[in-house]
């Protein structure tokens, strides 16, 4: 040692010391960022400037707008859109609903519509409009849709709802096999034996018994008719419940 003097080395400070200092920047730069966020997120250029509404054509706008019951004040980017499209898709003409937002605060509501299938006349004479998830759509049917259904039960339904009964099931599935709409089958009904019987839309009724063998026997009555030539405009009733040996019946 040289003067008198003992040489200090010098201690460097840990590892951990030095992360300390920089959790504490770390959690003071997010806090900053918070409160910039929290304080932006209040803003009024992100209230909601603007509605839009694409898609629709049965249900109007200003009835999507107050279904979608969305709150002026709040934030557009912060809204809980799944639940602003579960109350749109509430309103019985509405298939689905999606929900965009667009810069800086416009809401985009995208809706595709459901559309009717089917008049349902239940055994009190009530009438619903359904699609073909036999969804009611309305409590009356007007104007009449091409195709209806008879069921031998009262229905206690509304606009919104989706019909479960059995024999209604039933009929419409008798419908998708045979092809109906358009100009072919206008109303599908059970007899009081439970049978089916559909009316065509000039007013023939064809009787085809139990769903067994239901496409075959409707590949017949076309057939059967075109046969008949001009007589074929008296016929009141076509009979294929016995497909081998089917019976015509006239207007007396």
């Amino acid at each position: 040692m040289s003067g008198g003097r003992v040489a200090r080395r010098r201690v460097q400070p840990s590892l951990r010391a030095r992360l300390g200092r920089f959790w504490l920047i770390g959690v003071a730069v997010v806090a900053v960022l918070a409160a910039g966020a929290w304080f932006a997120s209040g803003l009024p250029i992100f209230r909601l400037h603007r509605l839009v509404v694409a898609g629709n054509a049965r249900v109007s706008s200003a009835e999507i707008a107050t279904r979608a019951a969305i709150d002026p004040g709040q934030n557009v980017w912060l809204l809980d859109r799944a639940a602003i499209e579960r109350r749109i898709d509430g309103i019985p003409y509405v298939l689905s609903a999606h929900v965009r937002v667009h810069a800086p605060a416009t809401l985009e509501v995208a809706v595709s519509e459901r559309r009717p299938l089917a008049c349902v006349r239940d055994a009190a004479g009530h009438e619903l409009l359904v699609d073909g998830e036999l969804r009611v759509l309305e409590e009356l049917c007007s104007p009449e849709p091409p195709l209806a259904f008879d069921v031998r039960s009262t229905l206690d339904a509304g606009p919104g709802t989706f019909l479960r009964d059995s024999e209604l099931r039933a009929l419409a599935a008798d419908a998708r096999a045979l092809g109906a709409g358009g100009d072919r089958y206008r109303s599908f009904a059970h007899d009081e034996f439970g049978e089916l019987e559909a009316t065509l839309a000039n007013g023939i009724a064809v009787r085809f018994g139990d769903d067994a063998d239901l496409d075959r026997k409707g590949r017949l009555v076309g057939p059967i008719l075109a046969q008949l030539g001009p007589r074929a405009g008296d016929v009141r009733i076509v009979d294929v419940r016995a497909p081998a040996t089917p019976v015509v019946e006239y207007r007396k």
